[in-house]
């Protein structure tokens, strides 16, 4: 009888890449995979996709207060808990993918019935509440989030996370864990998908494409892109950027586009599934993460970056502690976080310049024999495995 392994996730399952490539290399290892997530659209409650059984709850996520987050995180928390509390001899592992940490006492059941619980930290939620929300180191709502956070470490069997920044942090808040680094790195479908011969990326054209995809938020310095856009547009015949992705900073930046006539180059395109991201990265000169600077943002490895310059696409990147941990500039073009000159001046720079972006393009695509999801994917099945 096969193995059953259950992801748990507060989000839609087919929008994150980094749960659907770990769901889907367990299939290929012969486990049986549910997955636990939330609406998606009018998809279906049950589903299988790729061999994988989806089970959306009737919750949809809304970007808000912090009230907002934590009744989101209360209700998803109860529906899980009954979930797996009808089910306590059916997993053998319990994949808990943060936010919220919490979410592993979901499964204090299973877990007293022999289910092993693994906790999947992707972001650090006391550092994300204060960038949001600019709450203070000292609040109760950052004190209270860090004791939830290490008392769900503590109850977890493992713990993995998504950079050595980040396992370094979770470490020194629970030393007798040392968490497992499982890093977000494309499959080989996905840059083969977006990959693009450079006679082909790099001719001679009357467009120049940025492109954004992730959340749209004040952190991740969208606002930054938008206002250098005037001068560019200047500089740079038939500049255009492309924003994919969901947030609460879309209308703002809608009407500071259109405040500084721009708004007929930007696109906004919304939410996209992770397979369609290839094509967008085919149809683009410059993919873009230009973080702000603060307590979160500092530990944050953006996957989409690995995304871009893996499948060959110029990057422009916020100089942050783990971004430079992972980078040099031989991978990316670097700029000063929140910086308006120093974005236009990349671009600018880059698209006068076309060996440096050829020159960076076959960097990134070297760099696939030491990043890429085959080794992640090897380290993910043998921690699982070792926990059944």
């Amino acid at each position: 009888m096969k193995r059953r392994v259950c992801h748990v996730l507060h989000g839609p399952y087919l929008m994150d890449s980094r749960v659907r490539l770990e769901a889907e290399a367990l299939v290929d290892a012969g486990y049986n995979v549910d997955v636990i997530s939330i609406r998606e659209g009018n998809r279906p409650k049950y589903e299988i996709v790729n061999g994988v059984n989806i089970y959306r709850f009737p919750l949809d996520r809304k970007r808000g207060s912090v009230i907002r987050y934590l009744w989101e995180y209360f209700t998803f928390f109860v529906l899980t808990a009954i979930f797996l509390a009808s089910r306590p001899r059916r997993y053998c592992v319990i994949h808990v993918n943060n936010m919220p940490d919490f979410l592993v006492f979901a499964a204090l059941l299973p877990r007293l019935f022999g289910s092993k619980v693994l906790l999947d930290v992707h972001d650090p939620m006391p550092e994300l509440f204060q960038s949001k929300y600019g709450l203070g180191d000292k609040s109760f709502i950052v004190r209270a989030l860090r004791s939830q956070s290490k008392w769900s470490m503590r109850f977890a069997d493992a713990v993995m996370t998504v950079s050595d920044e980040m396992r370094k942090l979770l470490h020194s808040i629970v030393p007798d864990k040392n968490p497992t680094v499982v890093m977000n790195m494309p499959n080989s479908d996905f840059i083969g998908s977006a990959l693009l011969p450079e006679n082909e990326r790099f001719r001679s054209k009357s467009e120049f494409r940025l492109l954004y995809t992730g959340t749209i938020s004040e952190r991740y310095g969208l606002r930054t892109v938008v206002q250098a856009l005037p001068r560019l547009k200047e500089r740079i015949p038939g500049i255009s950027l492309c924003i994919v992705g969901w947030g609460e900073q879309v209308e703002e930046l809608q009407a500071l586009a259109r405040e500084l006539g721009v708004s007929e180059i930007v696109e906004f395109r919304g939410r996209v599934p992770w397979n369609e991201i290839p094509e967008l990265i085919r149809q683009s000169d410059v993919g873009l993460s230009v973080l702000l600077k603060d307590v979160h943002t500092d530990l944050c490895f953006i996957g989409k970056v690995i995304e871009y310059v893996t499948a060959g696409l110029p990057t422009i990147v916020s100089r942050t502690r783990t971004m430079e941990n992972y980078y040099t500039d031989d991978l990316v073009k670097f700029v000063d976080p929140g910086c308006v000159e120093s974005f236009e001046q990349a671009v600018i720079e880059l698209y006068e310049n076309p060996e440096k972006m050829r020159s960076l393009s076959r960097a990134g695509i070297a760099f696939r024999d030491r990043w890429n999801w085959a080794v992640e994917r090897a380290k993910y099945v043998e921690l699982v495995a070792s926990m059944c």
